[in-house]
């Protein structure tokens, strides 16, 4: 334990390092809830651009009379209280498809699905429509520890949830059985193509990267999984979850191309996209479709009508009619059109403003190979201060594994092990608007400077940010700075407070 004086000691040393100050703060303060669309810095920047987008849906979206007359177009306070069909509703919803489906650079064969929920939910509809119990031959690699075991523990919650859910999902199902399935011995790790094959694998469920506890996938294991896939395109299938990885990517330019072809990818516009629209988008290859199509004509689970992207080929025969995909909520880029429509009433507001900003973020940062580099760029930064910064280091240790969307990083302060928690909490108060409050009345206002910096749950790590291509480098150096500062200030006032504490 140390003693008064060698808390003395540290407390002068820690205001010594922010002694000049405050660093800068970043332009905006929220790092854990994904690119933001608008981009807005403050309330000025956002007024300016909420009238920039009220322009753009007046001007994009027309009323005509029945001569194709002009009379006018819709407004933002139309659009909020209109319904979910017809006009302006299908080209809203067709525009934000296409818009999506073009910047990420999807290939025209693969369709894209809408659903509504989240990221959970699109995990679950894709697994519920590629995984099936009556192909004895279906394998299936789950790249996450099997849950309840030791490897599982560092692996955080939402990866073992989803991990659980497939294992729930088989072995509860009339028949089913967990035999098939087959779990990754660290988070977030692929075998190469001849061990996925040796092993008898046909379906690849990725979770374990990125958002959660900010690893990546290397070049070299997509290099494997894209090998593995070519193997038997028509059999082999992949499901990566790419809430994090669009834009976000950090592998060469091929290796991208062939990742987003080849592979079925699922996001919640929230969070890869941007927007609250509370809705999730899949992409499915032909032969995956074709896969589908095959599973539901020999049914497995029951899959819930809001969940289900086979939907009856004979509106008249909802029980026994064949169902299939291509009547499903999917966008067709070749046709560009929806094949068939979202179930449910949806935000007219949320999906046109996914649109403006998406081509709003085109027109500022350019393509999306430029906003992969923008991350990977900002990974690098990230790596150079850490690397000049003895107090941080990365909670994830292979530097090829590191994500480009998200970092998690931990506080090397062994002298303060046994009071760590104590301090991250008050750094995390100085971050954000609370401010921190010393023992004999001093306040210091909140920096405002990151907010939502928590790792997840069961993840390890002190302060975890987003980190992707629509942050500025000037951005994640400031964000880095602050961190620094604030646990600096953070110790300051809890050594004043044990040492008041003894003195009581």
């Amino acid at each position: 334990m140390l003693t008064d004086d060698d808390l003395k000691e540290a407390r002068l040393a820690a205001m010594h390092e922010t002694c000049a100050g405050a660093p800068s703060v970043p332009s905006n303060p929220f790092f854990g809830v994904g690119p933001i669309s608008d981009g807005s810095t403050d309330e000025a920047d956002r007024v300016e651009r909420r009238h920039a987008f009220e322009r753009w849906v007046t001007e994009r979206y027309r009323k005509y009379d029945d001569c194709g007359q002009d009379l006018g177009g819709f407004t933002v306070s139309e659009l909020a209280r209109s319904m979910h069909r017809g006009e302006p509703a299908d080209s809203i919803l067709t525009d934000m498809m296409r818009t999506i489906h073009r910047y990420f650079e999807l290939p025209k064969q693969n369709r894209m699905a809408i659903g509504l929920g989240g990221g959970h939910t699109g995990f679950t509809v894709c697994v519920q429509h590629l995984m099936t119990l009556q192909d004895a031959e279906q394998h299936v690699f789950v790249d996450t520890p099997h849950p309840e075991t030791p490897a599982s523990a560092a692996s955080g919650f939402f990866r073992q949830s989803w991990a659980t859910q497939i294992i729930e999902l088989c072995q509860l199902s009339r028949g089913g059985t967990v035999e098939r399935l087959h779990f990754a011995q660290d988070d977030g790790t692929l075998p190469d193509a001849a061990e996925l094959t040796k092993r008898g694998i046909k379906l690849f469920i990725g979770v374990g990267h990125e958002t959660t506890g900010a690893s990546t996938y290397s070049a070299s294991e997509m290099v494997e999984l894209l090998r593995w896939l070519d193997v038997d395109p028509d059999n082999h299938h992949a499901i990566i979850d790419a809430t994090s990885l669009l834009g976000a990517m950090p592998w060469p330019e091929d290796v991208v191309a062939q990742v987003l072809s080849k592979c079925c990818l699922f996001m919640p516009l929230q969070k890869a996209i941007g927007g609250v629209a509370g809705y999730f988008v899949a992409s499915f290859t032909p032969q995956a479709l074709a896969k589908i199509d095959r599973n539901v004509a020999d049914p497995s689970w029951s899959i819930a009508r809001q969940l289900s992207l086979a939907v009856p080929v004979d509106p008249a025969l909802p029980l026994t009619g064949r169902r299939s995909v291509e009547k499903g909520p999917f966008y067709d880029p070749e046709a560009d059109r929806m094949c068939g429509g979202v179930i449910n009433t949806y935000s007219l507001l949320a999906f046109a403003e996914t649109t403006f900003g998406l081509l709003s973020l085109e027109h500022e940062l350019g393509p999306m190979s430029d906003l992969n580099a923008r991350s990977t760029s900002n990974r690098a930064e990230i790596e150079d201060w850490v690397a000049n910064e003895p107090l941080f280091d990365f909670v994830v240790e292979t530097p090829n594994k590191r994500g480009s969307a998200v970092t998690l990083l931990r506080v090397n302060d062994p002298d303060f092990a046994d009071v760590h928690g104590r301090i991250l909490g008050r750094a995390k108060q100085l971050l954000g608007y609370q401010g921190i409050t010393h023992p004999d009345g001093m306040h210091e206002p909140g920096l405002n400077a990151a907010l939502y910096v928590n790792a997840f749950p069961g993840k390890p790590g002190d302060f975890r940010a987003w980190i992707g291509g629509v942050r500025t480098g000037a951005d994640i150096r400031a964000l880095l700075e602050n961190l620094r500062y604030a646990w600096q200030r953070a110790k300051v006032l809890v050594i004043e407070e044990i040492l008041a504490e003894r003195a009581a």
